[in-house]
């Protein structure tokens, strides 16, 4: 799965490079049942419309997506929700394309990789802090933002809690590896961005959603 400075590209480029508060909270609000502890994949699979170990089809996205909308007609709610959805379908099609390439491509040892992907995808995160000029403003909006409870799937203390963890992290120089990823590289992650952005513009204008 993308980590949460992919997220907020593809916002940007979702939103015409100036996402709402609400909308970059949402998109790593499925994640923020991390705050619970050691989860299940189950668990978490919950969050992220996941049955059976099966990700949930655009169909179903579409029905909950409307469902959730129409609990709510504020646009932090509205903004907040789509950035929810977006993060599941980023989700998908990570899974599915770049960490799909990865599994092939990799060609250390078994047991190491988990970890040589969670290195690279960590060096990602502060790759794009420090090569993207809308990085720290993205970084205060998120600051700023109000989540919502999203019932019965996770309260707004969880992703609060989740935003603040997530934004301590980011501004932790320490934690960047200092490494040049072999897997996941620049163009890669760039191409991701791009053709998952566009896809979501799409998917939204299908299920009625015009502007963002």
């Amino acid at each position: 799965m993308p980590y949460p400075m992919v997220h907020f590209a593809i916002a940007l480029e979702l939103c015409s490079r100036t996402p709402s508060s609400s909308f970059l909270i949402g998109s790593i609000a499925p994640d923020a049942v991390h705050v619970r502890g050691d989860v299940t994949r189950s668990e978490k699979g919950i969050t992220h419309f996941v049955c059976e170990d099966r990700f949930p089809s655009s169909e179903v996205l579409k029905e909950r997506c409307q469902y959730y909308l129409n609990l709510n007609v504020e646009t932090n709610w509205t903004d907040y929700i789509l950035g929810y959805f977006a993060h599941i379908y980023a989700d998908i099609r990570w899974t599915e394309t770049v960490y799909s390439n990865f599994e092939r491509e990799y060609q250390g040892e078994k047991d190491e990789m988990r970890k040589i992907y969670n290195m690279e995808a960590n060096q990602v995160e502060f790759n794009l802090i420090k090569r993207e000029e809308w990085a720290e403003d993205v970084l205060n909006k998120l600051y700023v933002g109000n989540a919502y409870s999203i019932e019965p799937l996770l309260t707004q203390i969880e992703v609060n809690q989740y935003r603040d963890i997530k934004l301590q992290w980011l501004r932790n120089k320490n934690n960047e590896p200092q490494i040049t990823p072999i897997y996941l590289k620049v163009d890669v992650v760039k191409s991701f961005v791009t053709k998952t952005s566009h896809e979501l513009n799409d998917l939204y204008k299908e299920w009625g959603i015009e502007s963002l």
